[in-house]
Protein backbone atom coordinates (compact mmCIF):
# COMPACT_ATOMS: atom_id res chain seq x y z
CA UNK A 1 0.00 0.00 0.00
CA UNK A 2 1.32 3.61 -1.06
CA UNK A 3 0.94 6.37 0.58
CA UNK A 4 -1.56 7.69 -1.63
CA UNK A 5 -4.21 4.45 -1.32
CA UNK A 6 -7.82 5.26 -0.39
CA UNK A 7 -7.69 4.76 3.27
CA UNK A 8 -4.92 7.00 4.10
CA UNK A 9 -6.41 9.94 1.21
CA UNK A 10 -9.49 9.76 4.09
CA UNK A 11 -7.06 10.16 7.43
CA UNK A 12 -5.27 13.18 4.83
CA UNK A 13 -8.55 14.55 3.83
CA UNK A 14 -9.72 15.35 7.90
CA UNK A 15 -5.93 16.75 8.39
CA UNK A 16 -6.34 18.69 5.57
CA UNK A 17 -9.85 19.91 6.37
CA UNK A 18 -9.11 20.31 10.11
CA UNK A 19 -6.33 22.66 9.50
CA UNK A 20 -7.92 24.43 7.17
CA UNK A 21 -10.77 25.19 9.76
CA UNK A 22 -8.28 25.94 12.50
CA UNK A 23 -6.18 28.40 10.53
CA UNK A 24 -9.92 29.89 9.77
CA UNK A 25 -10.35 30.23 13.62
CA UNK A 26 -6.85 30.96 14.65
CA UNK A 27 -6.89 34.32 12.14
CA UNK A 28 -10.25 35.46 13.26
CA UNK A 29 -9.39 35.26 16.81
CA UNK A 30 -6.14 37.26 15.74
CA UNK A 31 -7.93 39.77 13.95
CA UNK A 32 -10.62 40.27 16.21
CA UNK A 33 -8.16 40.90 19.13
CA UNK A 34 -5.50 43.11 16.92
CA UNK A 35 -8.93 45.15 16.23
CA UNK A 36 -9.83 45.55 19.95
CA UNK A 37 -6.69 47.28 20.92
CA UNK A 38 -7.70 50.20 18.94
CA UNK A 39 -11.23 50.15 19.38
CA UNK A 40 -10.31 50.11 23.89
CA UNK A 41 -7.37 53.35 22.60
CA UNK A 42 -10.46 55.06 20.68
CA UNK A 43 -12.95 54.42 23.13
CA UNK A 44 -11.42 55.31 26.09
CA UNK A 45 -14.08 57.53 28.11
CA UNK A 46 -16.41 54.66 27.38
CA UNK A 47 -14.31 51.79 28.50
CA UNK A 48 -14.01 53.89 31.72
CA UNK A 49 -17.27 54.24 32.32
CA UNK A 50 -17.94 50.25 31.77
CA UNK A 51 -15.24 49.86 34.02
CA UNK A 52 -16.33 51.90 37.01
CA UNK A 53 -20.14 50.60 36.59
CA UNK A 54 -18.68 47.44 36.82
CA UNK A 55 -17.10 48.09 39.84
CA UNK A 56 -13.50 48.66 38.76
CA UNK A 57 -10.94 50.51 39.76
CA UNK A 58 -7.55 52.33 38.39
CA UNK A 59 -8.64 52.62 35.06
CA UNK A 60 -5.25 53.44 33.79
CA UNK A 61 -3.89 50.01 34.77
CA UNK A 62 -6.36 47.98 33.75
CA UNK A 63 -6.52 49.34 29.92
CA UNK A 64 -2.78 48.94 29.47
CA UNK A 65 -3.00 45.59 31.21
CA UNK A 66 -5.92 44.73 28.96
CA UNK A 67 -3.90 45.94 26.00
CA UNK A 68 -0.88 43.82 26.61
CA UNK A 69 -3.04 40.72 27.53
CA UNK A 70 -4.46 41.50 23.88
CA UNK A 71 -0.79 41.44 22.12
CA UNK A 72 0.16 38.60 23.74
CA UNK A 73 -2.69 36.55 22.99
CA UNK A 74 -2.66 37.78 19.43
CA UNK A 75 0.60 36.82 18.63
CA UNK A 76 0.09 33.37 20.41
CA UNK A 77 -3.33 33.05 17.95
CA UNK A 78 -0.82 34.46 14.78
CA UNK A 79 1.79 31.11 15.80
CA UNK A 80 -1.27 29.09 16.21
CA UNK A 81 -2.57 30.35 12.60
CA UNK A 82 1.16 29.47 11.71
CA UNK A 83 1.64 26.03 13.41
CA UNK A 84 -1.66 24.86 11.59
CA UNK A 85 -0.33 26.45 7.83
CA UNK A 86 2.80 24.33 8.26
CA UNK A 87 0.45 21.25 9.44
CA UNK A 88 -1.15 21.22 6.67
CA UNK A 89 2.02 21.98 4.00
CA UNK A 90 3.24 18.74 6.21
CA UNK A 91 -0.08 16.86 5.12
CA UNK A 92 0.11 17.39 1.65
CA UNK A 93 3.71 16.12 1.53
CA UNK A 94 2.39 13.12 2.78
CA UNK A 95 -0.41 13.41 0.09
CA UNK A 96 2.58 13.83 -2.72
CA UNK A 97 4.04 10.57 -1.16
CA UNK A 98 7.77 12.32 -0.15
CA UNK A 99 7.39 12.64 3.70
CA UNK A 100 11.24 12.12 4.62
CA UNK A 101 12.62 15.37 4.00
CA UNK A 102 14.83 17.85 5.23
CA UNK A 103 11.74 20.03 4.95
CA UNK A 104 9.70 18.61 6.65
CA UNK A 105 12.33 17.84 9.50
CA UNK A 106 12.33 21.59 9.47
CA UNK A 107 8.90 22.24 9.47
CA UNK A 108 8.43 19.47 12.52
CA UNK A 109 11.32 21.46 14.38
CA UNK A 110 9.58 24.40 13.53
CA UNK A 111 6.35 23.37 15.25
CA UNK A 112 7.98 21.69 17.91
CA UNK A 113 9.48 25.58 18.75
CA UNK A 114 5.83 26.77 18.73
CA UNK A 115 4.08 24.23 20.91
CA UNK A 116 7.44 25.56 23.56
CA UNK A 117 6.06 28.93 22.91
CA UNK A 118 2.10 28.32 23.75
CA UNK A 119 3.94 27.20 27.08
CA UNK A 120 5.98 29.50 27.83
CA UNK A 121 3.19 32.45 26.73
CA UNK A 122 1.03 30.93 28.91
CA UNK A 123 3.05 32.19 32.24
CA UNK A 124 2.23 35.99 31.28
CA UNK A 125 -1.11 35.92 29.75
CA UNK A 126 -2.19 33.61 33.28
CA UNK A 127 -0.16 36.61 35.21
CA UNK A 128 -2.19 39.20 33.41
CA UNK A 129 -5.81 37.65 34.09
CA UNK A 130 -4.94 37.28 37.58
CA UNK A 131 -4.14 41.17 37.75
CA UNK A 132 -7.11 42.23 35.92
CA UNK A 133 -9.28 40.05 38.12
CA UNK A 134 -8.15 42.45 41.07
CA UNK A 135 -9.02 45.31 39.69
CA UNK A 136 -12.21 44.20 37.52
CA UNK A 137 -15.12 42.25 39.62
CA UNK A 138 -16.40 39.65 38.49
CA UNK A 139 -17.97 36.85 40.25
CA UNK A 140 -18.18 34.44 36.89
CA UNK A 141 -14.49 35.09 36.59
CA UNK A 142 -12.57 31.96 37.78
CA UNK A 143 -8.64 31.37 36.54
CA UNK A 144 -7.34 27.65 36.68
CA UNK A 145 -3.87 27.89 35.51
CA UNK A 146 -1.19 25.19 35.33
CA UNK A 147 1.26 24.11 33.17
CA UNK A 148 0.28 21.89 30.46
CA UNK A 149 2.73 18.90 30.75
CA UNK A 150 0.84 17.66 27.37
CA UNK A 151 1.62 20.88 25.61
CA UNK A 152 5.03 20.27 26.72
CA UNK A 153 5.22 16.36 25.42
CA UNK A 154 3.89 17.93 22.37
CA UNK A 155 6.67 19.59 21.33
CA UNK A 156 8.74 16.86 22.98
CA UNK A 157 7.26 14.53 20.65
CA UNK A 158 7.94 17.25 17.83
CA UNK A 159 11.39 17.45 18.46
CA UNK A 160 12.23 13.86 18.32
CA UNK A 161 9.74 13.52 14.77
CA UNK A 162 11.95 16.17 13.71
CA UNK A 163 14.93 13.97 14.17
CA UNK A 164 13.70 11.11 12.70
CA UNK A 165 12.35 12.62 9.83
CA UNK A 166 15.84 14.19 9.34
CA UNK A 167 17.70 10.64 9.71
CA UNK A 168 14.67 9.54 6.66
CA UNK A 169 15.77 11.85 4.73
CA UNK A 170 19.46 11.16 5.01
CA UNK A 171 19.17 7.27 4.80
CA UNK A 172 16.37 8.10 1.73
CA UNK A 173 19.54 10.42 0.37
CA UNK A 174 22.79 7.27 0.90
CA UNK A 175 20.39 5.03 -0.84
CA UNK A 176 19.82 7.42 -4.09
CA UNK A 177 23.32 8.09 -3.75
CA UNK A 178 24.13 3.91 -4.13
CA UNK A 179 21.74 3.08 -6.46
Amino acid sequence: MTMTDKPNDLLLLAGKIMTVLLMGLTGLATAVMLLLIPIILFNQAEFAVALTEAGGEDVGMVKAAAIVLLLIASVVAAFAFHFFQVLGRLINSVGAGDPFSLENANRLSRMGWIALGFQIASFPIAALVVFLGEYVPSENLTVDFDFSLTGLLLAIVLFILARVFKHGAAMREDLEGTV
